[in-house]
C-alpha cells in the first residue's frame, strides 16, 4: 500500500503495540499522522498447529507500508533505531514490555490508559473499574519511570453499557481513546499532574475469578462481565469447575422455595436461576462445563441428574 505523507499538520510518530486493539488504533492514527516505525512483540506461535504468526500490529503495519521493529525488550540497538526514525513522539497501546529510561528520553511517549488516573494504575484498569464501578474512563498521559504515574494530557469519563463484557468495552474504549489522543495532538500538548488517591489494578489470576456466591447479584454480575474473556468467572459444581460466561440479574425475583445461597433452580419460564447473597437471583445465560463447549444455562440444566448447587 502506498503511504501518503501530505496530511495537514501531520506529526512523525513511533507506534508501539501488539494486540488487535492496538492494530485498530494504528490504522486510525496513520490516517492523520505519519507513523515512521511500528514497535511490536516478536512473532509468536498460535493455535494447535503452533504456527509462527506476526502480531496484529505487525500485520497492520505491513499492510500500511510502515517499517516494523519486533522486540521483546528495548535496549541500545533498539534505541538507535528509534532515535534514527525521525519521530517527534511515540504512542503506546498494550505493547507488552517496559520502556527503560534511555528510551523514554528519546522523545515523549504517550499512553492510552483505560481508567481515570490515578485510579487503577497497572495491568487491568478497565476490569477493575468494571468490578468496582468507579474510576471508569480513558486517560492520555506521558510515560515516565513510574507505573502509570506520568502527567496527564487528557481524560474522558466513560460508562459501561448494560451487559457489556470487558472485551467489548476494551474495543469501544479504544476507539474513544484514539480520538481523544488525536484531538490532543491537534494542538500544543498541555501536561497536568495526576491528582487524587492512587489505586492499583494488578493482573487477575484464575483464583481471583472464582466467584464468591455470598456477594450480591450486582457484584457477581459485574465480575462475570469483567472476567470475560480472561480469566473467565467460575464456580465449583460436583467437584468440577464450571465456567460462568454470562449472567443477568432478575428484575422480578422468583419465590424462594427454601433455596439456599449457591443453589440452582429452573423456573416455569424456562430460566435457570442461581440464588446468591442478600437474597438476590441471577439467570445463568451461558456456561461452560469442564472439557465441553459453551452452552446455554437451559442446555446445561437439561443434562443434569437431580439438583445443583455451586460452591
Amino acid at each position: 500500500m502506498i503511504r501518503e505523507h501530505c496530511k495537514l499538520n501531520a506529526m512523525k510518530i513511533v507506534f508501539a503495540g501488539t494486540p488487535e486493539i492496538a492494530a485498530v488504533a494504528l490504522r486510525r492514527i496513520s490516517q492523520e499522522h505519519e507513523v515512521v516505525l511500528a514497535v511490536t512483540m516478536p512473532d509468536a506461535v498460535v493455535g494447535r498447529k503452533k504456527v509462527l504468526t506476526p502480531s496484529p500490529v505487525a500485520s497492520a503495519a505491513a499492510e500500511l507500508g510502515i517499517p516494523v521493529m519486533k522486540a521483546s525488550r528495548i535496549g541500545p540497538t533498539e534505541d538507535l533505531q528509534l532515535s534514527s526514525s525521525g519521530a517527534e513522539l511515540a504512542v503506546v497501546i498494550a505493547y507488552g514490555a517496559l520502556l527503560p529510561e534511555s528510551t523514554l528520553a528519546l522523545f515523549p511517549w504517550l499512553n492510552i490508559h483505560y481508567s481515570m488516573l490515578p485510579a487503577f494504575r497497572g495491568a487491568t484498569p478497565l476490569q477493575h473499574s468494571m468490578i468496582q464501578n468507579t474510576g471508569v474512563g480513558i486517560s492520555i498521559f506521558r510515560l515516565d519511570q513510574g507505573m502509570d504515574t506520568g502527567p496527564l494530557i487528557a481524560q474522558k469519563p466513560m460508562e459501561f453499557l448494560a451487559g457489556e463484557t470487558a472485551d467489548q468495552a476494551l474495543h469501544r474504549f479504544t476507539a474513544v481513546g484514539v480520538e481523544l489522543l488525536l484531538d490532543s495532538l491537534s494542538s500544543t500538548l498541555k501536561e497536568t499532574p495526576q491528582v487524587g488517591v492512587a489505586s492499583y489494578a494488578p493482573k487477575f489470576s484464575r483464583l481471583d475469578a472464582k466467584l464468591n456466591l455470598d456477594e450480591s447479584a450486582d457484584q457477581i454480575e459485574r465480575k462475570v462481565r469483567a472476567f470475560n474473556p480472561e480469566p473467565t468467572a467460575w464456580v465449583t459444581h460436583s467437584d468440577q469447575p464450571l465456567r460462568i460466561i454470562s449472567v443477568s440479574q432478575l428484575t422480578s425475583l422468583p419465590e424462594d422455595k427454601g433455596l439456599v445461597t449457591g443453589q440452582v433452580a429452573k423456573l416455569e419460564t424456562g430460566q435457570v436461576v442461581l440464588k446468591v447473597g442478600g437474597g438476590g437471583w441471577l439467570e445463568l445465560e451461558e456456561v461452560q462445563p469442564a472439557g465441553k463447549s459453551k452452552m446455554s444455562g437451559s442446555q446445561w440444566w437439561n443434562g443434569l441428574r437431580g439438583e445443583a448447587r455451586f460452591e
